[in-house]
């Protein structure tokens, strides 16, 4: 995901978070191809708008590739990065809070971004866990193409003993 959608996940409290750190991260490495990685919005792709999103990303690395050139660390540069920058996040809540998350990250007023990574883990709650989760109510008119995929291993939804 982007991190504006973490830093709006983020804001629910009772929860536990892992978030891949732009104060460590140094994308001018090798490892990370000397790169940084974006979430494109789909919702701007066949948009005028597309290209202004995309000139801002692209000057926002050529900054953020030099500062670190000119010495800078990687707290530093960070600044320039855009909200579109890929990151990772674990996050462990309870039911309840799950709940929560689900009734105001999947509803139509959510950020379009939050419902393609909401709705398609909605319905995999749903499977799991149906007396829970199957009166969630979601955006329905959510294109399902735009469904981010959602990769979880069973192990991952046993109780705690």
């Amino acid at each position: 995901m982007d991190r504006g959608v973490s830093h709006e996940i983020v804001r629910h409290r009772i929860a536990s978070y892992s978030q891949e750190s732009t104060r460590y991260c140094n994308y001018s490495q090798d490892k990370f191809g000397r790169e940084i990685t974006l979430i494109e919005p789909y919702f701007l792709k066949d948009r005028p708008s597309y290209s202004l999103w995309k000139q801002a990303c692209q000057t926002a690395e050529e900054c953020y590739i030099k500062m670190l050139d000119e010495g800078c660390s990687p707290q530093e540069a960070r600044s320039v990065l855009p909200n579109s920058l890929k990151t990772e996040l674990a996050a462990t809540f309870n039911m309840r809070e799950w709940r929560h998350f689900f009734l105001l990250r999947c509803a139509a007023p959510a950020h379009p971004q939050m419902r393609q990574v909401a709705i398609p883990l909605l319905h995999l709650f749903q499977e799991k866990f149906p007396v829970l989760f199957n009166d969630i109510p979601y955006d329905e008119s959510f294109p399902q193409e735009h469904y981010a995929e959602i990769i979880i291993s069973d192990d991952q939804f046993r109780p705690e003993q």
